[in-house]
C-alpha cells in the first residue's frame, strides 16, 4: 500500500505538465466568433441563427503554464551535444508561490438557437484542472545539500497541489434588453450539473520541518497530521462508474455586456461558481506518525537524492486509510472584465483582465488585442498577454467561415515555438463548429421592416390654410349670415 501512495504522488506531479485553462486571452480576443467563446461569458453567441458543435472535432483546448523552462532545468555540457542537470540555475529561477498549473477541455456537444430577443445554448464538456505549488524552501535543502543547514531547521508549508476530472452538463439563456434611452444590455446564465470522475488535493495546512544534526548528520523529520485526500482513483476503470456515480455538484457561470454607443462595449462575466461532493470512492490517506529520524544523510551528493527521498517518504509516511465519509472541493472560480472600442469599421481593440483562484490565492492575467474582420469569411487577431510568474506573450488566432462550416484555431505564446526550451506556457486551442444563417443580416431586416411600418410623423396639409388654428376658424358666422 505504501508503494501505491508512493506512486500516486510522483504520478501527480509527473503527469502535471501533461495535462494543464483557461487564461487564453488571443482567443477571448477573437470576439464572440465561435459557441466555444460562451464558456467565457454566458451572453457571448456567434453570428448564427442556430449552431452545433459536434463530439472531439468541435473543441479542443490545452493550456499549461510553469514558472521555469527546460533550459532552466539543464544545461548544455561544453563540447557536446549532452545536458547536464543543473541544480543550482533552477534554484536561482524559483520564487516563493511559483506554480505548475494544467487545463485540459474537451466539447461533448453544444447547440445553441435563437428565441425572440433571447438565445438558448445547451452543452457538455470534459474538463480536467491541477495545480501543483513548488516548495522551493524544500528544493533547496534536496538539492542543494543539507550542509548548509547543520543544526538549522527548516519548515516548509507550500506543499499545495490538486487535481481534478470532471464533467459538465448545462444549459444557458441571454437575453437582450434596451436601457437608459435604448443602449442595448445582454444578460445571461447558465447552470451546469457537474459529475466527478477523479480529486486529488494535499490538504492546505501540510507542513514539514526538517532539521540537520550538525555532529552526525542525523536528519529528523517532523510533519503535522496532513492528509491526502482522494476519490475514484480506483473506479477509473470501471465503464459504469464514467457514465454515472455518486459524485455529483452544481455550478453556474453569470454574464453581461453593455453596449454604450454604436462603437464601445464592457462585458462582465464570473464563471465557474459551485462545487462538487465526492462521495463514491473515497480514499483519505491521513499521518499518523509526525517524526522521524534517519540517521548519517549527506544530500550533498546528489547521486543518491533520488534513493534517500524514496526512502524517507516510505519510512515516514505511516498512515491510516479513511474509505468512508465524503468531501466537498470548490470550482476554480473566474472573473472576466472587458472593454472593445470598434477603432475602423472593420477592426476593434480590446482590453481584458482576467482573476482566478488557484488554491486559495488569486492570480491576474491581463491582455491587450486587435481583431480585424476581413470580409465575411474570415476573421483574425493578434494579442499582448501577461500571466502571473511570467513575462508579456505574443499570441493570435484566426476563423474561418465556410458555408456552414466554421474553422478556428489560437495560440496564446506564438514566439514561445521559436524557442522551446525557454517556453514557460502553452496555450492551443482549435475546432469545426456548424453555423446556420446569420442573426445579424435577420436583425437588420427586422429593423428596416420595424421602419417601414412606423407611422408618418409629417402632419397632413389642410386642404385650406388659414392664418388661425382649427378651433379659432371663423367658418360658422358665414353661415350664420345665410
Amino acid at each position: 500500500m505504501k508503494t501505491i501512495v508512493l506512486s500516486f504522488l510522483i504520478g501527480f506531479v509527473g503527469l502535471t505538465p501533461i495535462v494543464h485553462a483557461q487564461s487564453d486571452l488571443s482567443f477571448y480576443h477573437l470576439g464572440e466568433l465561435t459557441p466555444q467563446h460562451n464558456i467565457y461569458n454566458p451572453v457571448f453567441f456567434p453570428d448564427a441563427d442556430f449552431y452545433v458543435s459536434l463530439p472531439l472535432i468541435s473543441g479542443v483546448s490545452t493550456n499549461i503554464n510553469n514558472s521555469f523552462t527546460y533550459s532552466d532545468l539543464f544545461a548544455e555540457i561544453e563540447g557536446s551535444d549532452s545536458v547536464q542537470f543543473d541544480p543550482d540555475n533552477l534554484l536561482s529561477n524559483v520564487n516563493n508561490g511559483d506554480r505548475l498549473s494544467f487545463d485540459g477541455s474537451i466539447s461533448l456537444l453544444q447547440v445553441g438557437f435563437h428565441v425572440g430577443k433571447g438565445a438558448v445554448q445547451l452543452f457538455a464538456n470534459e474538463r480536467v484542472k491541477s495545480r501543483l505549488y513548488y516548495p522551493k524552501t524544500l528544493m533547496q535543502y534536496l538539492l542543494a545539500g543539507n550542509g548548509d543547514y547543520l543544526g538549522q531547521e527548516i519548515s516548509e508549508n507550500n506543499l499545495r497541489g490538486d487535481g481534478s476530472y470532471y464533467r459538465e452538463y448545462g444549459a444557458g439563456y441571454s437575453h437582450e434588453l434596451s436601457i437608459m434611452g435604448g443602449k442595448k444590455l445582454r444578460v445571461g446564465m447558465k447552470i451546469k450539473y457537474l459529475q466527478g470522475f477523479i480529486q486529488a488535493e494535499v490538504d492546505e495546512d501540510a507542513m514539514v520541518n526538517i532539521l540537520t544534526d550538525q555532529d552526525n548528520y542525523n536528519v529528523r523529520v517532523t510533519t503535522n497530521q496532513s492528509v491526502l485526500r482522494t476519490a475514484g482513483l480506483d473506479a477509473i476503470e470501471n465503464a459504469d462508474y464514467l457514465v454515472s456515480n455518486g459524485n455529483n455538484g452544481f455550478g453556474f457561470d453569470i454574464g453581461a455586456d453593455l453596449q454604450i454607443n454604436p462603437k464601445l462595449n464592457v462585458a462582465l462575466a464570473i464563471n465557474d461558481i459551485g462545487s462538487i461532493t465526492w462521495k463514491e470512492g473515497v480514499k483519505n490517506y491521513e499521518l499518523i506518525e509526525s517524526e522521524a529520524t534517519f540517521g548519517g544523510m549527506d544530500l550533498r551528493n546528489l547521486d543518491n537524492a533520488g534513493d534517500v527521498l524514496k526512502d524517507t517518504l516510505e519510512q515516514l509516511f505511516d498512515y491510516q486509510v479513511i474509505e468512508d465519509g465524503q468531501f466537498k472541493t470548490k470550482l476554480n472560480t473566474r472573473v472576466f472584465v472587458s472593454g472593445s472600442y470598434k477603432v475602423i469599421p472593420k477592426g476593434t481593440v480590446t482590453a481584458t483582465v482576467m482573476t482566478r483562484n488557484d488554491l486559495g490565492d488569486l492570480s491576474l492575467t491581463y491582455g491587450f488585442g486587435y481583431t480585424h474582420y476581413v470580409g465575411r469569411m474570415l476573421t483574425v487577431s493578434a494579442s499582448l498577454s501577461r500571466k502571473p510568474k511570467q513575462g508579456i506573450a505574443i499570441g493570435g488566432g484566426f476563423g474561418a467561415r465556410l458555408g456552414i462550416v466554421q474553422l478556428y484555431t489560437s495560440v496564446d505564446n506564438m514566439i514561445g515555438f521559436t524557442d522551446v526550451r525557454n517556453m514557460q506556457n502553452l496555450n492551443v486551442r482549435v475546432g469545426v463548429n456548424f453555423l446556420f444563417g446569420r442573426h445579424s443580416v435577420k436583425k437588420e431586416k427586422d429593423k428596416k421592416s420595424d421602419n417601414l411600418d412606423e407611422p408618418s410623423k409629417s402632419k397632413s396639409v389642410k386642404g385650406k390654410i388659414g392664418p388661425f388654428p382649427d378651433e379659432y376658424e371663423l367658418h360658422h358666422l358665414h353661415d350664420i349670415g345665410n
